[in-house]
């Protein structure tokens, strides 16, 4: 028996090859290449594949469990603290910041997410843009300090040692 998908004219096989393609390969940025796409009045979408920050060019990685940067801009994750790995206290602040890094990079590689502006401030002492990353309504942060490798920003920073 014929099946109907069998039949499919050079032109739409042709569509049918793009829009496979498209959907097997994961997504750069699904935002506006414009400098101000993550400026704080607004939300934007991201789709991003990320992966943990190294030596050169940051475009879309990692750095510790609440330090991300997304095309080009480094972004703090406004409503989490959590351990350092870059300068840690003591060993099991690193080793907890390993945790926090490994759990956020494998939430944000989960799907897209939005990035909303902290109320009141658009950046933070070191330049980097405070922002709330969100999927489904939930603060990825949150997640973070649900599963106790974050705490809930309280406006300074804490020891974890």
């Amino acid at each position: 028996m014929e099946n109907a998908s069998d039949n499919v004219a050079p032109g739409q096989a042709f569509i049918k090859l793009i829009l496979a393609v498209m959907f097997a390969v994961p997504a750069t940025f699904s935002v506006s290449a414009d400098n101000n796409v993550y400026a704080s009045g607004a939300t934007s979408k991201v789709s991003v594949v990320l992966q943990k920050c190294a030596t050169g060019t940051r475009q879309a990685c990692v750095v510790d469990g609440d330090t991300i940067w997304l095309n080009g801009q480094k972004i703090r994750v406004a409503d989490i603290d959590t351990p350092e790995v870059s300068e840690p206290k003591c060993s099991s602040e690193l080793a907890a910041g390993k945790r926090a890094t490994d759990r956020m990079l494998e939430l944000l590689n989960e799907g897209s997410f939005e990035l909303k502006g902290w109320p009141g401030r658009d950046t933070d002492h070191y330049g980097r843009r405070l922002r709330v990353l969100i999927r489904d309504g939930r603060s990825l942060g949150d997640i973070l300090v649900s599963e106790g490798l974050a705490r809930t920003w309280s406006g300074r920073r804490e020891p974890w040692c």
